[in-house]
């Protein structure tokens, strides 16, 4: 910390030595081989305190620089909550428009073998039925012994009439799937190929994506705008990153949410759709800010070796790396490391070592200056 020590060092020098007597003798011409002792200069002496002072004041920066940045995150954390809002309202939209196809086409099904229903039941009966097996409140064997109870179709006819209904369930499983990670235009276009919604429906769900999208990306072009300051701020300080990231106060993840993996596991198929959703999202974003990169950082839980935790981290960050370098960027704009177990997340009281193991089973996506 303090450039000119000499005032300091010999002192503490001589000590030492002279702590250790039992071992060697100190030589007589010890302190005689010096250069003589001078006081330090004016000069010198400034020199020191201006060190002094500018390492007290970078620390008292870090500490406000902290304070600052967890304060700043709880601000667009409310905002997020506002778009998470809005897609939690996409969301609902969505399921209600399909399940309303899904009846749609179960009615239709049921309209073809109106004559086998027996006197005393409906048609709105059957279509029930058909209902709560998709919807899993009955058994496959319980809805055959409905229809056979509610209609005179043969065991063959009941059979497949329950494959139709099964794949009706399928096809609106799969079109929740695609709707979920499509835009407005590309959800229009499903629908009107999958058939069976009216176009107020299709007009409903389009605006709402459009209006999501819209929330979704002046959020995500606000949070960059922030994060891409602190990067400048902090390069400018002259301050390096530590080797674990402070989680706490990071926009980071407000951008792009980490992939979470099984145990052992570094695969991810159930994330592709999510991880091309954010990053399609960010992509015109990311545009703007030609000089930032993506670091992913693979981690994991405490349980295993060293070295086995060091591999599975390092394959957690190249899996995804693969996917962002095929759809998005060049080899330029991704770096990886992996950590190991070696930067925890911190426990929340209450919560079970599996929960907390889960958490630190993932791969996180940064944002740095190249």
């Amino acid at each position: 910390m303090l450039k000119y020590t000499l005032k300091v060092l010999i002192p503490l020098t001589i000590i030492f030595v002279v702590g250790c007597t039992g071992k060697s003798p100190i030589p007589q011409n010890f302190v005689a081989d010096l250069d003589e002792i001078r006081p330090l200069t004016d000069a010198e002496i400034a020199a020191n305190e201006a060190e002094v002072n500018e390492y007290n004041r970078t620390i008292g920066v870090l500490e406000e620089r902290a304070v600052a940045d967890v304060a700043e995150k709880k601000v667009l954390l409310k905002e997020k909550k506002v778009v998470q809002k809005a897609k939690k309202e996409l969301k609902e939209l969505t399921k209600k428009i399909l399940k309303k196809r899904k009846k749609k086409l179960l009615k239709a099904e049921v309209k073809k073998i109106a004559k086998a229903i027996k006197e005393g039941s409906s048609q709105r009966e059957i279509v029930d039925i058909l209902e709560q097996l998709t919807n899993g409140e009955i058994t496959e064997k319980e809805a055959k012994a409905l229809l056979r109870e509610h209609t005179t179709l043969t065991e063959k006819e009941i059979k497949k009439l329950i494959g139709k209904t099964k794949k009706i369930q399928k096809d609106t499983e799969e079109l929740a799937k695609e709707l979920a990670t499509a835009s407005a235009e590309e959800a229009k276009e499903i629908l009107e190929e999958a058939g069976g919604v009216s176009k107020s429906d299709i007009l409903a769900l389009v605006s709402k994506k459009k209006s999501v999208e819209v929330m979704e990306t002046s959020f995500l072009e606000k949070t960059m705008a922030q994060l891409y300051g602190r990067l400048v701020r902090d390069r400018e300080l002259g301050i390096e990153e530590a080797f674990c990231i402070n989680i706490e106060g990071i926009l980071d993840h407000l951008l792009v949410p980490p992939s979470y993996f099984e145990t052992n596991k570094y695969d991810l198929d159930q994330y592709l759709n999510e991880i091309n959703k954010h990053f399609a999202l960010l992509e015109p974003v990311l545009a703007e800010y030609p000089d930032i990169i993506i670091s992913l950082e693979g981690n994991t839980d405490e349980r295993g070796t060293v070295e086995y935790n060091k591999a599975l981290s390092d394959r957690r960050w190249n899996t995804p790396e693969k996917i962002l370098l095929a759809l998005y960027f060049d080899e330029n704009r991704t770096q990886g490391l992996g950590r190991s177990e070696q930067c925890p997340l911190g426990r929340d009281e209450g919560s079970s070592t599996k929960d907390w193991w889960s958490k630190n089973r993932r791969t996180d996506y940064i944002f740095k200056l190249q």
